[in-house]
């Protein structure tokens, strides 16, 4: 069994932070792999790169490389919101492929077990309101 999640992101020159967040993230789906023989995990991202100047899609290319990227290109104009409005409207073009949308701001990193978090929080909502949820986790200041 496969779970596959988009997760849709924006980002505007914050590239050191864009390409952290991501490692993080792949970071999170290659240990839920690791320790899940009967379900792999298969994360896409769709980021909106708003005309950044300082190399962002490139460096999140090379993070990426030999995963599914989608890289959409904004105006400079799009700010956090409509960016967001313009990755998860590509990502929804191929909604019949996804099990979850993950929206992520760029300048978080998720823990390393927030996959079995998220996949708790479903359960939890399937088994008590028979239906999902949106799901929301905390951030925190690392330093």
């Amino acid at each position: 069994m496969a779970i596959k999640i988009a997760a849709i992101l924006t980002c505007f020159n914050r590239r050191e932070k864009t390409v952290k967040c991501l490692d993080s993230l792949f970071r999170a789906e290659n240990q839920y792999n690791h320790s899940h023989d009967s379900e792999e995990l298969y994360v896409t991202v769709y980021l909106t790169d708003d005309a950044c100047s300082d190399g962002t899609a490139d460096a999140v290319r090379g993070v990426c490389k030999g995963r599914e990227l989608h890289i959409l290109q904004g105006d400079g104009h799009c700010y956090w919101a409509g960016g967001m409005r313009l990755a998860w409207g590509e990502a929804l073009k191929n909604q019949e492929e996804f099990d979850f949308f993950l929206l992520l701001n760029d300048d978080t990193m998720v823990y390393s077990n927030v996959f079995e978090q998220l996949f708790f929080a479903h359960d939890y909502a399937i088994a008590t309101y028979h239906k999902p949820g949106l799901y929301s986790g905390i951030i925190c200041d690392i330093n």
